[in-house]
């Protein structure tokens, strides 16, 4: 992990360094960190650590264990259930609302987040890949009208992100691409019925995929 040296709020900085600590897999699932090494190691004191440590932990991706420190949760097949369950739950019937907003900002920003997704998986750069990815789901997602259910969904993704689960062990990056081809050109075309059909498709996909993957070795994930 990088020492911190930027303006942004403490708590902020260490909670983001964390989280992409277990994305890079500095910080891996299962393992047990002590806070005091952390610490160190960001060149911060404990309280910011355990702050944001915390924040993790009501997001069910960290545990704190009495005397010993915090442990990285492994997800289990329930979780990836549970997680795709709520996903589907919440952005099946929003997909069809964005095909019927009239929010062009969002609308705007889902499309320049799908051209990006083009453009890295011209490049094979998966990391940009799944940044666009999420700006891209996080769009429809408020187009469709309402943030929480937004901000759910992109903690629910969060929660599979950080176990490095990756759907690209199976599919091309440019075959994950293509599925969100047919999101972005149901929701641009105004086309309600399409867009939850290719949402819940996309989603089932990625659901299965991860349950089968879930017990061998951990990589980035593309969902």
């Amino acid at each position: 992990m990088r020492p911190l040296t930027d303006d942004v709020p403490l708590v902020q900085r260490v909670h983001d360094e964390l989280r992409a600590a277990m994305l890079r897999g500095e910080l891996e699932p299962g393992k047990l960190y002590s806070v005091v090494e952390i610490s160190r190691q960001l060149g911060v004191s404990r309280t910011p650590v355990r702050e944001a440590l915390l924040g993790f932990a009501s997001e069910g991706l960290v545990s704190f264990e009495r005397s010993k420190g915090v442990r990285i949760l492994e997800a289990s097949l329930t979780d990836i259930r549970d997680l795709f369950g709520l996903r589907l739950l919440l952005e099946v019937p929003s997909a069809a609302l964005a095909a019927a907003s009239e929010d062009s900002a969002q609308l705007d920003t889902m499309h320049q987040a799908f051209q990006a997704m083009e453009a890295a998986c011209a490049a094979d750069d998966e990391a940009a890949f799944q940044d666009h990815d999420t700006t891209f789901h996080d769009a429809l997602l408020r187009a469709a009208g309402n943030a929480q259910v937004a901000d759910a969904v992109r903690r629910a993704r969060g929660q599979v992100h950080v176990q490095r689960l990756s759907t690209t062990r199976t599919r091309s990056l440019g075959e994950v691409l293509e599925v969100h081809r047919r999101i972005h050109d149901a929701v641009r075309s105004g086309n309600e019925a399409e867009a939850s059909a290719a949402v819940e498709a996309h989603l089932t996909e990625t659901r299965d995929i991860l349950l089968a993957q879930i017990s061998g070795p951990h990589a980035s994930t593309v969902d």
